[in-house]
């Protein structure tokens, strides 16, 4: 039966692959799928099959992309048989993960669309060489941890898994976390009801399914090519077991924090560019946290005053490092932060209130450079390089003062005047730290500089989109990366390919609103150099051709091995061992 299961799996892989070349009819938007999920990954494949054909890219093209002269190709193997299955590939797919209910097992859910259910009956007895049983008004294959179940238009697939053993191990080997080592081990979970499953999948209310939460009837009407949904509360509810302590302590508390809060993102594939939009619902607790200590806009300073018209990117944020003690204390854990700051004479207030989350990093003059090897001098290894710098903002001054005059910091620090000066060097870092700001820089002489603010950064449109007004901003220039990459570094990669890599992408950036109340919206944008272009037929056509230089370096692998041994060689016949 794993050989069903292995080849059913690779039914649906083909399946979802297929259709990104597919058109499709309104999705059912989560009729399958119950409430209780805690992740969904959906495919709008009528958009993404108009962004496709429009470039020529058909079904056919795709399959030869990755058809070869080996028959035992399974990747092959499993489109074609994906378009011979009877599976609808003019429908969309969603897949689930749904934690165990009642200390049960949780498990993967996989809906599509039929077109043929009598050809994916015989298609299943062909592949499984086993007996299709009927269900209610269903039928089905079954063994171990898996299901296939059908009616006349829809499949669904459930395939059981341990979340406490996904890595072969059990989530509870070790039980002495909070010094607690008397809990019992929890009871292993139970196995999931196969049938009993499918039957609730295919019979599911309105009110029972993912239909009815608003988040996912939110993203929805994103309508974007790809969507992503999450729910935190059934995130958590992965951890099984009954934690006792400290632990349960806890485990009740985080899930006050996470109950009522969803995660969403839509991407879009546009010329030029993929673009995000994420959505962060945040649940009763932490909406009033956030609405306590509302974070601010981003000081466009931090970043305009980096001296360098070479930037390589940067992160920059604003929130009230206050917000983080308000969720400790939520999940019981501010006592224990504030019993190890006892000893120098601090409090998890006296450091929220020292210091702003008003934070700023970035970096320039990204280089690969040789440098002697530090065991042997004839030797030159290749190192990154990059300039940089950290800015943080202090927050109450007293409070500082009283951090930097603590047992745990004064040591390490005298002050000079209105400076903290370290007591020992810091390598090649550069620190300047004093009751208004703390900074750290890759060398003095630009710590100076970006400190005196006479000489301002070179920032590209894209970047200071990323970055003014938003919360939180981040910006990657990819381009700068890849083309300080040396030559001699892609050596192994044929030239077309390299050209292609370096061609290939821009920058990417990430945009955070501030939280209104509800949620919090973001936006994440991966620019491509090629602006008039679909990004998914670059992504496709990047990926066809690294895929046929794959095969031929393969082929040419197996060939190298399959050359007989140096005629030179001489065997000694008198040691040879005879075969058996």
């Amino acid at each position: 039966m794993k050989r069903m299961i292995s080849r059913t799996l690779l039914v649906f892989s083909g399946a979802a692959v297929l259709l990104l070349s597919a058109c499709s009819k309104t999705p059912e938007q989560g009729k399958h799928i119950p409430k209780t999920a805690a992740l969904v990954l959906g495919i709008n494949s009528a958009q993404i099959q108009e962004k496709l054909v429009t470039e020529g890219l058909t079904v056919d093209k795709l399959f030869d992309a990755v058809q070869t002269k080996d028959t035992s190709n399974s990747l092959g193997k499993a489109l074609k048989d994906a378009e011979n299955s009877g599976i609808d590939l003019k429908g969309d797919v969603f897949i689930a993960m749904v934690p165990g209910e009642a200390g049960s097992k949780g498990y993967f859910t996989a809906t599509a669309k039929l077109k043929d259910a009598a050809k994916f009956e015989a298609f299943v007895k062909e592949k499984s060489k086993k007996e299709v049983k009927a269900g209610t008004d269903f039928k089905y294959v079954e063994e171990d941890n898996a299901i296939v179940g059908f009616d006349k238009e829809t499949l669904i697939g459930v395939f059981a898994f341990d979340p406490s053993d996904l890595d072969g191990q059990s989530a509870y080997a070790d039980m002495d976390a909070f010094g607690d080592t008397t809990a019992p081990a929890p009871a292993a979970p139970k196995a999931v009801n196969n049938v009993e499953t499918l039957n609730k999948l295919f019979h599911l209310k309105k009110d029972e399914s993912i239909a009815a939460v608003e988040s996912f009837k939110d993203i929805q009407k994103e309508k974007g090519d790809v969507f992503f949904w999450m729910s935190s509360e059934q995130i958590y509810a992965f951890n099984p077991g009954t934690p006792s302590g400290m632990a349960a302590l806890m485990s009740g508390n985080i899930k006050k924090l996470t109950e009522g809060a969803f995660t969403t993102a839509a991407a879009h594939f546009e010329n030029g560019k993929i673009k995000v939009n994420s959505t962060s619902y945040a649940g009763k607790e932490m909406s009033e946290i956030m609405k306590k200590y509302p974070m601010e806009k981003v000081n466009m300073e931090m970043i305009e005053n980096y001296p360098s018209e070479n930037i390589l990117g940067f992160a920059v944020m604003n929130f009230d490092l206050r917000m983080v003690g308000e969720i400790l204390k939520l999940v019981g854990m501010d006592g224990l932060v504030n019993m190890g700051l006892a000893e120098a004479q601090l409090t998890l207030d006296d450091v929220l209130k020292a210091f702003k989350g008003e934070i700023a990093i970035i970096g320039s003059d990204f280089a690969v450079v040789s440098q002697p090897s530090p065991w042997d001098s004839t030797v030159t290894t290749e190192k990154p390089d990059v300039k940089f710098v950290f800015n943080m903002k202090v927050g109450d001054k007293a409070a500082f003062e009283k951090v930097m005059s603590s047992k745990m910091i004064a040591p390490m620090f005298s002050k000079q005047g209105d400076q903290y000066v370290p007591q020992q060097p810091m390598g090649d870092v550069a620190v300047s730290i004093n009751d208004k700001r703390i900074l750290a820089a890759s060398d003095e002489a630009l710590l100076t500089a970006y400190e005196a603010g006479k000489s301002k950064a070179k920032l590209e449109d894209v970047a200071v989109k990323a970055a003014k007004g938003s919360v939180l901003g981040i910006y990657l220039d990819i381009e700068k990366i890849v083309n300080n990459i040396p030559e001699k570094e892609m050596k192994e990669l044929p030239d077309s390919i390299a050209n292609d890599l370096k061609g290939l992408l821009k920058n990417f950036t990430v945009s955070s609103e501030p939280f209104n109340g509800k949620n919090q919206k973001s936006v994440l944008e991966l620019n491509f150099k090629n602006e008039s272009q679909n990004t998914l037929v670059q992504l496709v056509n990047f990926t066809k051709k690294m895929w046929a230089y794959y095969e031929s370096k393969k082929a040419e692998d197996e060939a190298a091995w399959a050359q007989p041994s140096d005629s030179t060689a001489v065997i000694d016949s008198a040691v040879a061992v005879p075969a058996p």
